[in-house]
């Protein structure tokens, strides 16, 4: 019986060969593909490989890199909140050595030798708290609020000026992004300012260039943008649109539009040549004859803001052709001769004292109220202009910390026009709060007598002052002038032996007595029944005129910023002029700001748990993105190795395998 060896098939050598190669050659694909997962430890070598997995991976490894950079941005937080907590404390600790030299002061008796080396001690102190308020940080100056890169503290004209942002500085930190990670202006060693707030309403009249939004409108809402309706003597209503206005000027010329064309349209006249404008701080309309209506739309408020619809209605006619005032706010381009507040006065110089120097500012040239703001601020380091937050008036602001005797003080230049009270921005007039005097402090009064005057000829007047009479530096004069004249009265003297009034020029109020009295005698000012006031007001530290016959009083409504520095400043200065009241004051406003100093470390130190809590966070999601990514990517290296055994094998019986079949036979001879 004939066999034929199992090694030969049915199948053609050259088709038996192709497919015995191509085995071989997935075999070593696979094999390839293998020793390069084993080489980089990865599953997933190309996107192709996977797409749904590489999109998942491509998402993890995002994630990823925003958490290691949140990270960094947290291990730059706490080191600046360390560096800031670190100089809060050498601050805290540098503020009770100076305290602790006030009470000493205070309670123990001293002579001035020894206080005058104690203020020595006190110099020192501020130069170091100089350089603990420009501590810097891996961020930057750690005081410096949202503007790191600058000093935030500098020493100029013997004034500590503060020139840091308010507000702290934020980055992105996770949960911990409103975190801030430096402190501005508001924390007890870098009060930004103190400020002279204007008293009065400066009132600038419409212009046509009056942008809207810098209109309060007449419900002291803004101007809300959109429909209103308008009809002539109750007849046809028509809409007028003013949606795409920018100033008052466009509205006023899309109403006149308006109304022209409802003339043509209706057969009508309603504008005479005035046509449509502004008045002061109204919308002003030349009503030819007949009845003007406006109306806003049900849910609408348009005209009411533009001050031309009123509840209950109210027409334009001839007689009645403007609007209610709209309320304009203050801007830097305001035009001077737009200020109806100051009464079509103009202006002329004023005297500005600031760190120690007297320089008068003339702003008779001002325009607009940019240029008062360029005219004040160039005459003094330190000095802003703003806006106030009411849009009605201006602020001026200083940022020196300084003795009181180098605090900032505005006054009146002799022979002018009261150009600052006309600003409202004298420091020292008739409506300026008492409260502000003495950095704040105010005045203090007893039940009975404050201070008596004493005439030249010996008389005295005892004023008694109430609470209603300390309001103002007016109600205070008021006060003053009404128990003289009541009490010269009733002693059957004349009234005008003795007055008093706001100065001039000189920020101070001034008592004035008769040059008739005999004995001519110099004007006197004394405390009485143990109270405060008199000293508080500046009475006792006067400025003799006239022979004596007129008093001006010290001026305590000078304006400083209030901070450490200032405390500081206080206390050497006492010290010096062995000024046992005021070492008192300086300590106890050194109280004050170390316990705000202690507060602002506190936060500073609730702020840094809050980063060390976020970390902890953050590495915990950035474990469990890895451990996601690793299962998703990374290479089973056991399961690897038992692949590449077995395709080695593979590779082996198929190298066999084509080597036993294409051995050569007596078959391949014949033929």
């Amino acid at each position: 019986m004939s066999t034929f060896p199992t090694s030969y098939s049915r199948s053609p050598t050259l088709l038996f060969s192709q497919n015995s190669l191509n085995a071989l050659g997935r075999t070593n694909f696979q094999l390839s593909r293998l020793n390069e997962q084993l080489s980089t430890g990865l599953d997933l070598l190309r996107p192709s490989d996977d797409p749904i997995r590489s999109a998942t991976i491509s998402i993890l490894d995002s994630r990823l890199e925003y958490n290691d950079q949140l990270l960094k941005n947290l291990q730059f937080a706490g080191n600046s909140l360390a560096t800031l907590d670190n100089a809060l404390g050498d601050a805290k600790s540098l503020i009770d050595e100076a305290y602790g030299i006030a009470l000493g002061q205070i309670s123990t008796p001293s002579d001035r030798e020894s206080r005058s080396g104690q203020a020595i001690i006190i110099d020192s102190l501020i130069n170091s708290l100089y350089g603990i308020s420009n501590t810097e940080s891996i961020v930057g100056y750690v005081f410096g609020g949202t503007n790191p890169g600058s000093p935030p503290v500098n020493f100029i004209n013997g004034g500590y000026n503060f020139s840091g942002e308010r507000g702290g500085l934020l980055a992105a930190l996770g949960t911990a992004s409103d975190v801030p990670i430096t402190l501005g202006a508001d924390n007890a060693i870098g009060a930004l300012s103190n400020r002279i707030e204007g008293s009065v309403d400066l009132n600038p009249d419409l212009s046509d260039s009056t942008r809207l939004v810098d209109l309060n409108g007449a419900r002291d809402l803004g101007i809300s943008q959109g429909v209103f309706e308008m009809s002539f003597n109750s007849g046809v209503s028509v809409s007028v649109d003013i949606s795409a206005a920018d100033t008052i000027g466009d509205v006023a010329d899309i109403i006149e539009a308006a109304i022209i064309q409802y003339e043509s349209d209706n057969g009508v006249t309603i504008l005479g040549p005035g046509g449509v404008g502004t008045s002061g701080g109204s919308l002003d309309f030349d009503i030819a004859g007949g009845s003007l209506e406006f109306t806003d739309n049900l849910g609408s408020n348009v005209g009411k803001d533009l001050g031309i619809v009123q509840d209950p209605a109210v027409a334009l006619t001839t007689l009645a052709g403007t609007g209610i005032d709209l309320n304009p706010n203050l801007t830097w381009t305001t035009s001077i001769s737009s200020l109806s507040g100051l009464g079509g006065n103009a202006l002329d110089d004023i005297q500005l004292q600031i760190n120690g120097q007297s320089v008068t500012v003339d702003l008779s040239g001002a325009t607009n109220l940019g240029d008062i703001r360029s005219q004040i601020e160039a005459a003094g380091t330190g000095i802003r202009v703003e806006i106030g937050e009411d849009g009605t008036g201006i602020n001026i602001i200083t940022e020196s910390a300084t003795t009181i005797n180098q605090a900032m003080s505005i006054s009146e230049v002799s022979g002018g026009n009261d150009t600052a009270t006309l600003l409202g921005i004298r420091s020292f007039a008739s409506d300026t709060p008492l409260s502000v005097f003495n950095d704040g402090r105010g005045i203090e009064i007893s039940d009975d007598k404050d201070f008596v005057i004493t005439l030249g000829d010996g008389y005295e007047i005892p004023i008694n002052l109430l609470p209603a009479d300390i309001a103002t530096v007016g109600s205070l004069i008021t006060a003053i002038n009404t128990q003289a004249n009541a009490q010269l009265t009733a002693d059957g003297r004349p009234t005008t032996q003795f007055d008093a009034q706001l100065s001039a020029t000189t920020n101070g109020i001034e008592f004035t007595q008769s040059f008739v009295i005999s004995p001519a005698n110099s004007l006197s000012i004394s405390p009485a029944s143990n109270s405060p006031a008199a000293e508080q007001l500046g009475l006792l530290d006067t400025t003799s005129t006239n022979g004596g016959d007129t008093l001006i009083s010290e001026d305590r409504a000078k304006v400083r910023v209030i901070n450490l520095f200032t405390h500081l400043l206080d206390l050497s200065e006492a010290l010096r002029n062995d000024d046992t009241l005021g070492i008192q004051l300086a300590s106890q406003e050194m109280k004050v700001s170390l316990d705000e100093l202690i507060q602002s470390r506190a936060l500073v130190g609730g702020y840094a748990k809050r980063i060390d809590t976020e970390v902890v966070r953050q590495e915990d999601k950035r474990i469990f993105d890895l451990s996601m990514r690793s299962e998703l990517r990374d290479l089973d290296y056991a399961a690897a190795s038992s692949r590449f055994s077995q395709l080695q094998l593979q590779m082996q019986a198929t190298l066999s395998v084509i080597g036993q079949t294409q051995s050569r036979t007596l078959l391949d001879f014949l033929g």
